[in-house]
């Protein structure tokens, strides 16, 4: 008989955690014992989804997903199904329970962890299935943990975190994060060039939504040099014959990485989308008068983020490949930029 998917968002599956441990605490207080290294002491009660103000004038709450109350204790857990850990959220709890505090954070799996975690030692990590594995006959399942697909961006994350960047690029800052529209991301961002600005970009799941399928998943990378949103950067070219610097720096990119190279480094030559925003709007007829036919590196983000060019999507089982030319593209023009 199939098991059937009753708990299917994360306060669900949560408050169903809550439940097992308050029907037979004993050997999950044990498992955290163990992976904490701490004696927690005599149980007392379990709650869900208790709130602490935070901030000086208490008007915004921080609020632990799962709590346990012990006699000389106290212990948060920060559970996560598909949802972003953010390091807010992990400095928030430990600012609400205190630093005597005992914080878990339990996630789908261990195989993708925010290298940023390192920076709380205290905190420990435990996973849905050593955690279930504490109760008999546990009614919380892993088929609910699962659900329909529910896992999709944590397992994406896992395949970026497989692909190991940042240890390819020594000396950059190369964290795993999802961006504006929630999909995941590899955010990559290189030293200081001598001019202020960096080079940054991402590779990152493909379009604005994520698909119902793994299958279905589609990658792209984007390649940038940094250009902050003034009138320094965009302005109407008909009205000055000054070249902005990021011009300069996309055209060192075409002339020492990309030139004769396009199809092995996967670029797109899509022409850039057109920017509303105030002074934005204003790139692509920069990038007509100075980059002429190389107009499609002018492709990105006019909120300050980075302008340059994207690769074309590619599916799962080319997602290496999209890695090695991203690095190869980011680490070459960074040469280009420094000898």
């Amino acid at each position: 008989m199939t098991q059937n998917t009753i708990y299917r968002t994360e306060p669900m599956a949560t408050r169903a955690l809550a439940a097992e441990i308050r029907h037979d605490h004993r050997r999950f207080v044990s498992f955290l014992e163990d992976v904490s290294g701490k004696s927690l002491g005599t149980f007392r009660e379990v709650l869900c989804e208790v709130k602490y103000p935070v901030g000086a004038a208490s008007q915004s709450t921080v609020r632990i997903d799962v709590q346990l109350n012990f006699e000389d204790n106290i212990v948060g857990i920060e559970a996560k199904l598909d949802h972003e850990l953010t390091r807010e959220q992990v400095r928030d709890q430990i600012k609400a329970l205190g630093g005597d505090a005992t914080i878990f954070v339990l996630v789908p799996s261990k195989d993708f962890l925010p290298a940023w975690l390192s920076e709380f030692p205290g905190v420990s990590i435990i996973g849905w299935e050593d955690a279930l594995a504490c109760f008999n006959g546990s009614r919380l399942t892993m088929e609910d943990i699962h659900g329909e697909g529910r896992l999709l961006k944590t397992t994406v994350e896992a395949w970026l975190a497989a692909l190991e960047v940042g240890e390819r690029l020594p000396g950059w800052s190369v964290d795993i994060r999802r961006g504006g529209s929630g999909m995941p991301s590899i955010e990559i961002q290189s030293p200081a060039l001598a001019c202020g600005r960096t080079i940054r970009g991402q590779l990152e799941v493909a379009g604005r939504g994520m698909p119902e399928s793994l299958d279905a998943v589609r990658f792209i990378s984007h390649v940038g040099i940094a250009v902050p949103e003034n009138g320094d950067n965009y302005f109407d070219p008909d009205t000055s014959d000054v070249i902005p610097g990021w011009v300069e720096h996309l055209r060192v990119l075409q002339r020492d990485v990309l030139q004769g190279e396009e199809e092995q480094l996967l670029v797109s030559f899509h022409a850039p989308g057109n920017s509303n925003r105030k002074l934005g709007k204003w790139k692509n007829a920069l990038a007509k008068r100075y980059l002429g036919e190389h107009l499609h590196l002018a492709k990105g983000y006019t909120d300050g983020w980075a302008i340059g060019p994207k690769t074309t999507t590619v599916p799962r089982d080319q997602l290496g490949r999209l890695a090695e030319v991203t690095v190869e593209i980011f680490a070459r023009w960074y040469k280009a930029e420094t000898v």
